[in-house]
């Protein structure tokens, strides 16, 4: 039963969490137990105390009127300490005179022939033997007459029941030294007790039944606390903790095989100890992990280093494909310029009998010279060796010449070319030819794609330190989905079929020049298009701080 005990940690915890709230509720138990006792106690007492007074009032008023007359009973014997007990009216009627003393004592014989309560007139030199004190009045009268305290109360078995008994001292007036003058009283002494008897037996069981009452309420609170926490904590600890058990003893099974550890404990302590055995095994595999790991490690430097060395000889080629292309570039451009310039003589002369083909001649030989210089340019900027000559010059001259240059193409469209030169000064320090490249690429390219008859605005302004250069076409408009490529070499966007729009004379490059020379000179250009609501290219350059 122990072993059993021993290895399932939900016992162990219905034991611990019982014993505890068994000890909690015991305490608990017996101090409000001890509390309405106490209470009780002090009810009765009030009652004592209560009725002490109502005697000593009633005692007071016989003795402020020395005595009362009352009607003299049959086989009764008057008061044998008074002179004159008796009084006979003129009726013959006998009356005995009824002291407070005597009072007392019929009223007490009354209130137990009702079987409620008694009390008892009693002095240390009481003349009535009946008054004598009993030892719990006698340690009253001592208490009180050494000025101890104002009362006195416990409880006692008085003829085998158990009462509660209450004495507090009489003190004389004025009133009882008319009578007691002989004793050598003083107003204000003690005269001696006055004692309660209270039957117990009802408070008792009162106190009895409050208790039994209050001690199966304990036991089914307990009962009731323990079983409610135990289901939560089965429902969040318990079930998780029998779950981890089973996956932990099926990872035993799978990582070591039967020949596992048994562990002599509850559900955490096998865990624990699989847990250790687990993390011995994976330690082992982590360091044959990082054997095979360091071994990698070399293979890959290796790698690296080679790659490295690829990398470095694929930059040399690059190098040398730039300049290969750059020297062709340059080779063909001269060639060709002789052929133009035959091509013009000839034209000029008239010399061939048919000067369509001379036309042809000259206007692909200018193709041609177009397309080398772009890819020269384009070469330059990408092997970084574009040199610029800065110089201050006004971008709306270049703006004016780039226009005056493609009028005609312009005026074959019907277009309308319209410039808006928002600024003061428009001078800055640029390369005027290479910005005149960009200006004049931007410029064809919206007359190229602008609707016939329609309008090309081009605006200069200011941004901050910035001049900004924006021109406006209203042609096709560029979808979405191509505008981060627009600036890409060889790139251009297709037409609504899906075929590329090559246009006659273009290499696919102008764009990507145009981003070069921009950058090159600290700027930024960027392009604004909806489909089917035109195009616009913008480009800032920055204006010198003075």
């Amino acid at each position: 039963m122990f072993s059993y005990v021993k290895q399932r940690i939900s016992l162990k915890y219905i034991i611990i969490t019982s014993t505890t709230f068994i000890f909690v509720f015991t305490g608990l138990f017996l101090w409000i137990a001890r509390q309405e006792e106490r209470f009780i106690l002090e009810q009765v007492k009030k009652q004592a105390v209560i009725l002490h007074k109502q005697i000593v009032l009633t005692r007071q008023w016989v003795s402020d009127h020395r005595f009362v007359l009352v009607k003299k009973q049959e086989g009764k014997s008057s008061n044998p300490f008074l002179r004159h007990p008796e009084v006979t009216d003129v009726h013959g009627t006998v009356y005995t005179k009824m002291t407070p003393s005597m009072l007392t004592r019929q009223l007490s014989d009354y209130a137990m022939e009702e079987n409620l309560y008694s009390f008892n007139l009693t002095n240390i030199n009481a003349l009535n033997p009946e008054n004598k004190p009993d030892p719990f009045e006698l340690d009253a009268l001592r208490l009180f007459t050494s000025g101890g305290a104002a009362g006195m109360s416990r409880i006692e078995n008085h003829d085998g029941k158990k009462v509660f008994r209450y004495a507090a001292p009489l003190i004389i007036t004025d009133s009882c030294l008319s009578c007691h003058n002989n004793k050598n009283y003083r107003t204000g002494d003690i005269g001696g007790c006055i004692s309660v008897f209270i039957p117990f037996d009802e408070a008792q069981a009162a106190i009895t039944k409050n208790n039994f009452f209050l001690f199966f309420t304990m036991i089914g609170l307990t009962g009731s606390v323990v079983l409610i926490l135990f289901f939560f904590t089965s429902r969040l600890i318990f079930t998780p903790i029998k779950e981890i058990r089973a996956f932990t003893r099926q990872m035993k099974i799978e990582e070591l095989g039967d020949k596992g550890i048994e562990v002599d404990g509850d559900e955490l302590k096998e865990f624990a100890g699989i847990c250790y055995v687990v993390d011995k095994t994976l330690k082992n595999r982590h360091n044959e992990l990082e054997k095979k790991i360091a071994e990698a490690t070399r293979d890959y430097s290796d790698t690296t280093l080679s790659l490295k060395k690829a990398n470095r000889e694929l930059s040399v080629l690059n190098l040398a494909k730039t300049e290969f292309l750059s020297d062709v570039s340059h080779e063909l451009r001269t060639p060709l310029a002789s052929i133009k310039g035959a091509a013009d003589i000839l034209s000029r002369k008239g010399s061939c009998s048919d000067p369509t083909y001379l036309e042809i001649i000259k206007k692909n030989t200018n193709h041609l010279i177009r397309t080398i210089v772009d890819f020269l340019d384009y070469s330059k900027i990408e092997a970084g060796r574009l040199e610029l000559s800065i110089m201050d010059e006004s971008l709306t001259d270049i703006a004016k010449e780039a226009i005056d240059a493609q009028k005609t193409d312009a005026m074959k469209k019907g277009l309308k070319v319209e410039l808006d030169a928002s600024v003061d000064d428009c001078t800055l320090p640029v390369d005027r030819h290479r910005i005149y490249q960009v200006v004049s690429n931007l410029l064809s390219n919206a007359i190229k794609f602008s609707f016939d008859n329609s309008r090309i605005r081009i605006r200069i302004s200011k941004i901050r330190n910035d001049l900004k250069f924006s021109i406006t076409d209203q042609g096709h408009g560029i979808d979405d989905a191509h505008h981060k490529f627009i600036f890409n070499k060889f790139f251009q966007a297709p037409r609504e079929d899906g075929m590329a729009d090559i246009q006659k004379g273009s290499s696919g490059i102008g764009l990507a020049i145009c981003k070069g020379l921009v950058e090159a000179h600290g700027g930024t250009i960027w392009m604004e298009s909806k489909k089917g609501r035109g195009s616009t290219f913008i480009f800032t350059l920055p204006m010198p701080i003075h």
